[in-house]
């Protein structure tokens, strides 16, 4: 028997706000989620002060005064259900989106490798707890027997078809999936239960009804084939965070944020990746989505450094509105690659080459931060050029720092004449191009040595007039 198990989450959207946590019980505001002035969703803090679901918004009002009222956006909850079926697919095959409140994962295939129905449950809800979302959940025979048992509640796992069956005959036709014109006919000929439903034959029914309670019938026993779209992760991290609050001040936001980060640590840490930029999308109240990009020379997974860098980069934002929700996603990331050092380097400081500039561009600006590099002329004017420190794919590029040429560590402005002699000890080293753009050079260089001891580097042109260009530290 091929097994299914169903996740339903009621209260998707609920789940996905973000509010600070209160210091007591007595604190924590009631909150509903409304859609058509009916109640859909509500917390705790509510339930107790009597309100329910599918009451009236004027009703539900009338109870608490102070209730806190939240619309009802379905891409909201699509949103967080695709985050969810990223996360659980680590421990999951095949997943298909039931949207926008549940998910059907195929058990059968996933047996072998956990041993037993009670193993995987254990290391799947170990692993889907970490969220911290509210769901129900239920095993079946078929994917439409699997969502009917957990849609009701059931929060058992069973394992034989017997009495999955006997369970699922329990319920009336209301609780399945058909709609209100066929429960209709069907109450006329005397059928009000799933039990006498399924107790007519496949035939009998074919001739009465039309075709859709047929395949409905058939799929919810696992008779027919069930078509299904499994579920393919993107290859990129995203979340979203709807706030309870509206925020205008950055400060605030080093909770919420802290919160996704969290996520993608443990999201990069499972895959063994490094994220080297990361885009934080601040959704606002009546304007454009502000975006603002965080980044890792080195290459970043921890919560506590990513922490650190995106407060630097926070400390210079200006909000244009009040936030309402943020977004977190990856923009480059790589495999995880062990850096290999000398044993005899010894210690070399608190933080490397990478991990500098990675502050050094959160704080003051990647556009303020630039490194020193050789380039392909070979005049000594035009040899180096600065560049950004975070180079196209976000990297630091250490690899072109070392000069291939022996050259002065003090290039001066422009060559002056040599006013003393010198001793020669190396060279010379012709340099003579620059034609195509009216700066042409012809220069015989040498390293030479004065009475005091300086190094020198020094040029001799076509006419034998000498001239000094650097000195050597």
């Amino acid at each position: 028997m091929t097994l299914w198990l169903y996740l339903y989450f009621p209260c998707l959207q609920l789940d996905t706000l973000y509010s600070q946590q209160p210091e007591s019980s007595d604190d924590v505001q009631p909150i509903a989620i409304v859609d058509k002035h009916q109640i859909v969703q509500l917390n705790n803090a509510a339930t107790e002060l009597g309100i329910e679901v599918g009451m009236g918004l004027a009703t539900a009002a009338s109870l608490c005064h102070n209730l806190q009222v939240i619309p009802y956006q379905q891409e909201i909850e699509e949103t967080k259900l695709n985050e969810i079926a990223q996360w659980l697919y680590l421990k999951a095959a095949d997943i298909t989106l039931f949207s926008p409140k549940g998910l059907l994962l195929k058990v059968s295939n996933m047996l072998t490798l956990y041993q037993s129905l009670e193993g995987y449950w254990s290391a799947l809800t170990q692993h889907l707890n970490t969220l911290n979302v509210s769901y129900h959940f239920a095993s079946g025979f078929s994917p439409f027997c699997a969502k009917l048992l957990a849609q009701q509640q059931l929060d058992r796992l069973l394992n034989d078809r017997q009495a999955l069956l006997d369970e699922l005959q329990r319920y009336p036709l209301t609780c399945s999936e058909l709609d209100s014109k066929t429960v209709d006919k069907l109450n006329r000929v005397g059928v009000t239960s799933l039990a006498e439903l399924l107790a007519l034959n496949i035939t009998e029914i074919a001739r009465r009804f039309d075709i859709h309670l047929v395949n409905y019938v058939g799929r919810l026993t696992g008779r027919f084939h069930h078509p299904l779209t499994l579920y393919h992760p993107p290859l990129h991290f995203e979340r979203h965070l709807e706030l309870l609050y509206e925020l205008d001040n950055v400060a605030w936001l080093e909770k919420p944020l802290a919160k996704l980060l969290t996520q993608l640590e443990q999201h990069l840490r499972l895959r063994d990746q490094l994220a080297f930029e990361l885009k934080l999308t601040l959704h606002q109240r009546d304007t454009a989505p502000q975006g603002i990009h965080f980044h890792s020379a080195k290459g970043e997974y921890r919560l506590l450094q990513w922490q650190t860098l995106s407060a630097l980069t926070l400390e210079n934002l200006k909000l244009e509105a009040p936030v309402t929700a943020i977004t977190l996603s990856t923009v480059r990331v790589d495999l995880n690659q062990a850096l290999s050092q000398d044993l005899f380097d010894g210690e070399q400081g608190a933080l490397s080459a990478q991990e500098l500039i990675s502050i050094l561009s959160a704080k003051l600006g990647e556009e303020h931060v630039s490194l020193l590099e050789q380039s392909d002329d070979p005049r000594p004017e035009y040899a180096t050029l600065y560049r950004a420190a975070l180079h196209g794919s976000g990297k630091l590029d250490t690899d072109r720092l070392t000069p291939l040429l022996t050259r002065p560590s003090l290039l001066l402005p422009s060559p002056v004449p040599l006013q003393h002699q010198v001793s020669i000890v190396s060279g010379p080293e012709r340099i003579q191009t620059g034609w195509w753009d009216n700066h042409a050079i012809s220069r015989d260089y040498f390293i030479a040595q004065d009475p005091q001891g300086r190094w020198l580097w020094v040029y001799r042109t076509p006419s034998q007039q000498w001239y000094l260009h650097g000195l050597f530290s």
